[in-house]
């Protein structure tokens, strides 16, 4: 028979298997009559069969587009639905059940393909959409971390496909106006799905800003404008639809008025007055500013491009001395967040190198005794240092100053602090005296359980004893015996062949002074009072202790 000859001859692209091969050898009657058991076995593969029954049928004759049929939709969109409805929530749950869903929506993007391939772009563009649409839905049910999100793009691939593909195309066969809107709408969800998730690399807002139509470019500001928020948390929301926005009205010759009009409305002032800047109309700019911008980054990030004029220089430090003021106003009798103390830092470390930079001494040292004054540290120590040392100030100021920035941080118990500093400035007897006050405070915080609260002295003793081992061997020594102690009462392989290496130190600093007898004292009880504990023993031996 003519048709069955034809029927055996293999599709073109398709991998020909066991299965396809017995098959290819039946006729029609029979292979109706394979189906029809196959549904009665397992009726729910209908809605399959049902589906791939208007997949356009490849044959060797026949290749390339299905001609007059790219804006026809012949497929049931419900079988389409139901597929992956059926993906989505009959996968089951658990580790595999998101790798299984995965699978099946790939196979049912494929059939999208298929239609693609054909030319059919309704039917292609159905099929991604339906996809697409349940996926996003239900993503934050399906703990994904990757695989579906790839569906969702590869899906995404075809729809901006479709709609870059109906250029070319001849008018009648183009999309009607209703399946475009369709089409848009599904790119828009999808955009929307990536500002929040991320992991679409589909460039949607160029397919869609290249493709729309004047009408279809104020339908998709419509759906921009809906989603623009005033309220101050949706900044970053508000940054991807105006500029979403923007490259659609960009598209229509947007002005510059009317760019700057949008970024006022979606209260995007960072984005206004860096425009303004572009512009030259600086004043303006610096208008804008003072009055909009809160947060210490973007006021910062103004300032700097001010004084990169050196004209605009005295501005920018005013400006910034009047952010300053305003929220050191915002606080005064108050308790300040966390936010606010940021801030205030910011604006201090920024007027402080700003006025170190332009020969401001005494400016830039009551900004750095400021910043101390609100959170003594080594690092704002450091900075008063600097400032107190600049060209122009007094050769005894820091000596002056000194004494009471170290009397501050030992008021306010910050004993790391001082530790780094006298290490820093090699007064090895003072950092010996400020761990021990920290190992008494340690003591006095214990929780009961021989663990420190507040303090972690461990992390500051091996500092101090290797700083300590020339001037001060006695107290290296001591230092090291602690730590060894500590470690082994730790219990432990490693703990152990950490204490291994004190005690090498400990061997090194009593036999370089001369005083082997006292060494071999000490290495004789560490070994008798934990005779039980082999793997020390073991690793003592390793060393040759």
């Amino acid at each position: 028979m003519k048709e069955d000859a034809q029927a055996a001859k293999p599709l073109v692209g398709k991998p020909e298997t066991a299965v396809l091969g017995r098959l290819r050898k039946k006729n029609h009657e029979e292979l109706f009559f394979l189906v029809e058991q196959l549904l009665e076995r397992k009726p729910d593969i209908g809605p399959l069969i049902e589906l791939l029954l208007e997949l356009p049928f490849p044959n060797s004759s026949q290749q390339g587009k299905t001609s007059g049929k790219g804006n026809t939709r012949t497929l049931n969109l419900s079988s389409i639905r139901d597929q992956v409805e059926a993906a989505l929530y009959y996968a089951g749950e658990g580790w595999g059940s998101v790798g299984l869903i995965a699978a099946e929506l790939s196979r049912l993007s494929g059939i999208g393909d298929d239609f693609a391939d054909a030319g059919e772009w309704a039917n292609a563009q159905a099929v991604y959409a339906a996809i697409t649409g349940e996926a996003i839905e239900s993503y934050e049910e399906l703990e994904d971390e990757w695989q579906i999100a790839a569906i969702i793009e590869e899906c995404t691939a075809g729809l901006a496909l479709c709609l870059d593909t109906q250029r070319d195309l001849p008018e009648d066969e183009q999309l009607s106006i209703a399946s475009r809107e369709e089409l848009l709408t599904a790119l828009f969800d999808i955009w929307k799905f990536g500002q929040d998730y991320g992991g679409i690399e589909t460039d949607v807002v160029g397919t869609i800003v290249r493709n729309v139509t004047k009408d279809e470019r104020k339908m998709v500001e419509g759906w921009l404008r809906q989603e623009i928020r005033s309220d101050q948390g949706s900044k970053w929301q508000n940054q991807g639809l105006v500029s979403f926005l923007v490259k659609l009205k960009e598209e229509a010759h947007i002005s510059n008025e009317e760019l700057i009009e949008e970024y006022r409305n979606a209260g995007l002032y960072k984005e206004m007055t860096e425009k303004l800047l572009q512009l030259g109309r600086v004043d303006e700019s610096l208008h804008v500013a003072k009055e909009m911008l809160t947060d210490p980054v973007e006021v910062t990030w103004f300032a700097e491009h001010l004084v990169a004029d050196e004209a605009r220089r005295e501005q920018a430090l005013e400006f910034i001395e009047h952010k300053l003021k305003e929220i050191e106003q915002t606080i005064r009798g108050k308790s300040p967040d966390y936010n606010t103390i940021h801030g205030v830092e910011t604006y201090r470390s920024w007027l402080e190198k700003k006025y170190s930079s332009y020969g401001k001494s005494e400016q830039a040292l009551n900004m750095a005794l400021a910043r101390f004054q609100a959170a003594p540290s080594e690092a704002t120590y450091y900075s008063v240092q600097s400032t107190s040392q600049l060209a122009d100030q007094l050769e005894t100021l820091w000596t002056t100053l000194r004494p009471d920035l170290l009397a501050t941080l030992e008021g306010q118990g910050k004993w790391g602090e001082l530790i780094g500093i006298y290490l820093h400035e090699a007064e090895i007897m003072q950092a010996l005296a400020a761990l021990e006050q920290m190992e008494h405070a340690s003591n006095a915080s214990n929780d009961g359980y021989g663990y420190s609260t507040h303090f972690a002295p461990e992390k500051y003793q091996i500092q101090v004893a290797k700083a300590a081992e020339e001037p001060y061997p006695d107290e290296a020594i001591q230092l090291y015996k602690r730590m060894v102690e500590r470690l082994i009462n730790a219990r432990g392989r490693e703990n152990y062949q950490q204490a291994v290496g004190y005690v090498t130190q400990v061997k090194h600093l009593y036999r370089k002074q001369g005083r082997e007898s006292e060494w071999n004292v000490y290495i004789t009880a560490l070994r008798n009072k934990n005779k039980s504990l082999r793997a020390l023993k073991e690793e003592l031996e390793k060393r040759g202790l």
